[in-house]
């Protein structure tokens, strides 16, 4: 798929030094970023370097990963790839912020002040607040295309974005159809891209299709490292050992479900930086329920096969080579869609689970600090969350929780037994309080329009957003409408973006009177406030020091603030007449009151010097 370009226009526009790669003393890999077919499919079959991966000229592929990129999304020209995210002329709009984590997917700051709900907002007229709207891309930014892959990619698996900018993805790849004479069809693959929407599949040499190990499958639990699907493995009482927490071996696993991959940057061994978590279960366990396609298992087996079931853990050094020996975490309550993501701020994971004893789907949580211990399992969302819970909706994979500013922000699914769409509502936590629903019953990830590929379904993969410059990437499965009655619902990747900070915000548009917002005192470490304001109609916001008597501070007033409108950027920073900043407050404890006119106030962090 090459967006009206022919395949020479296509592959110069994303060479090596479009993405990063130039430089004196450096000879780099030709670097391809087209979605869909990628150039591996057609090239004759390479040497295999000493780890098992395709030889490349220059680097090898492992140096590749570690190498430093530089990302640049190249501008669209009329009749090229539309363009989510454009690079600007200069880097104004990318390097006035100072970056404050090194890992682009942790957004946790003490210092950024969302306004995704009250908590931190002490009065406020003339203002409603609005939930944000994602930006999706036109078409799947991944499908599935290669005759291994069947015609599901899935995210039932992560996108990590690497502290050099890399965006490497671990997803589902699933045959719906299960014919007898594609039993090695769909699995588990991977890619990569540069700029979150063209993304490239190597041939990793390490599971076995069909006689070659060129394609990009990444994980099998064929004991002999084949591809072969969940079902035909249980049949033939296949799978890699099933290890419990004691290290003792009790049954094989031929299943990974609700598959996550991260990176623990804590675990001082090397060999253990990628972490792979799944539900993983011998699917025998399942023959009472399905005779035929489990034949011949004894009621004994049956229970050998269900003591396997839980949440296991496989580590690998670069996120390709994994042990193959996954080890349990815990046994599984119940349902087996589960996901993890890092809590930056508490250094510790959460994992999403369901619970047993909520009717139906749900969205509960565990945590833990050394994949040893973990929390007893919290229901977040249940069948008291809701009068409508298993009736109109369910809860179905339960949430995706991450660190955003100085709250938790969570996406959670809903799944519809009447009505449409497979859809996410915006969810958010402050530290120590219970999550709240921030718009119930209004999809903030939602379906798209009629013949849309994300028709009926838009769940999001299992990490926190990735960033490029000023945007969020949430990178997503989009289902759309069942065209055959054989198979199941096509599903690819999607990719929508929002402003960096701008889930939700106050805003003000043609009234007469101006909006106002005062927040909760807060003590001044930082000198430098940047407001994240978006203007609809050219007219200044303003911002005002108040004291603890409720009067501005000298020098600090809304008449005296003096705050340029700034489209082409997401914050701006707060000055007044007299005073560049708040460095004579530094110490103290303020209120800010914002003023708005014709604007959305969507947040405001605290910087200790410009960039």
């Amino acid at each position: 798929m090459s967006y009206g370009l022919d395949d020479r226009e296509f592959k110069r526009m994303f060479t090596a030094d479009s993405v990063g790669f130039s430089g004196k003393g450096f000879n780099p890999p030709r670097v391809e970023l087209a979605t869909g077919l990628a150039d591996d499919a057609d090239q004759p079959d390479r040497q295999l370097t000493p780890d098992g991966l395709p030889g490349m000229p220059g680097p090898t592929r492992r140096q590749f990963l570690a190498s430093s990129i530089t990302l640049a999304a190249t501008a669209g020209s009329p009749g090229g790839p539309p363009r989510v995210l454009a690079a600007p002329s200069d880097d104004g709009n990318q390097s006035y912020l100072l970056a404050t984590n090194k890992d682009p997917q942790d957004h946790h700051d003490p210092h950024l002040h969302l306004l995704i709900d009250d908590h931190e907002v002490s009065e406020q007229k003339h203002v409603l607040r609005i939930m944000n709207r994602l930006r999706k891309h036109p078409r799947p930014v991944l499908v599935a295309d290669r005759p291994w892959e069947g015609e599901r990619a899935q995210a039932w698996g992560s996108v990590i974005q690497e502290p050099d900018g890399l965006f490497r993805m671990w997803y589902f790849a699933f045959n719906t159809q299960r014919r007898f004479d594609q039993l090695d069809v769909g699995g588990y693959a991977y890619a990569e891209s540069h700029d979150g929407i063209h993304w490239h599949k190597p041939n990793l040499g390490v599971v076995e299709f069909r006689g070659s190990k060129r394609n990009n499958l990444f994980y099998s639990c064929h004991p002999q490292g084949k591809n072969m699907v969940d079902e035909e493995l249980a049949r033939r009482g296949l799978g890699l050992p099933a290890i419990d927490e004691h290290g003792n071996q009790i049954g094989v696993i031929n299943n990974l479900d609700g598959l996550t991959v991260v990176r623990d940057d804590d675990d001082p061994d090397p060999m253990r930086r990628y972490k792979l978590i799944a539900n993983m279960q011998d699917h025998r366990m399942w023959a009472p329920a399905y005779p035929k396609r489990y034949p011949g298992v004894s009621p004994e087996q049956v229970a050998r096969s269900r003591a396997v079931f839980g949440q296991y853990m496989d580590t690998s050094p670069d996120g390709i080579h994994w042990t193959r020996k996954p080890r349990r975490l815990f046994p599984a309550l119940g349902g087996d869609y589960m996901m993890v993501t890092r809590d930056h701020r508490n250094r510790r994971w959460w994992l999403n689970e369901r619970a047993h004893d909520q009717g139906g789907r749900n969205a509960s949580l565990r945590t833990s600090q050394d994949w040893k211990k973990w929390s007893k399992l919290q229901v977040v969302f249940g069948k008291g969350s809701d009068p409508e819970y298993n009736k109109t909706f369910q809860w179905h994979g339960g949430i995706t929780p991450f660190n955003y500013g100085n709250v938790n922000i969570g996406l959670a699914e809903r799944w519809p037994l009447a009505g449409l769409g497979a859809t996410c509502e915006l969810v958010c936590q402050r530290p120590g309080q219970a999550w709240q629903r921030v718009f119930p019953n209004r999809p903030f990830l939602d379906v798209g329009a009629e013949e849309s590929f994300d028709r009926i379904l838009a769940y999001p993969s299992h990490n926190p957003p990735g960033r490029v410059g000023e945007k969020l990437l949430i990178h997503y499965t989009g289902g759309g409408i069942k065209t055959h009655s054989n198979r199941g619902v096509p599903m690819s990747m999607g990719l929508a973006t929002i402003g960096l900070d701008r889930f939700a915000g106050l805003g003000q548009w043609r009234n007469l009177p101006p909006g106002h917002v005062r927040t909760t005192p807060i003590k001044l470490t930082r000198k430098h406030l940047a407001i994240n304001v978006e203007y609809l109609e050219h007219t200044p916001i303003r911002v005002a020091a108040i004291g603890p008597d409720g009067s501005p501070l000298p020098g600090y007033s809304l008449e005296e603030s003096r705050i340029p409108v700034d489209n082409k950027r997401l914050y701006s920073f707060a000055r007044w007449k007299t005073k560049p900043d708040l460095d004579e407050l530094v110490g103290q404890t303020v209120s800010l009151h914002f003023e708005i006119r014709g604007a959305v106030l969507y947040s405001y962090r605290f910087y200790p010097r410009l960039a």
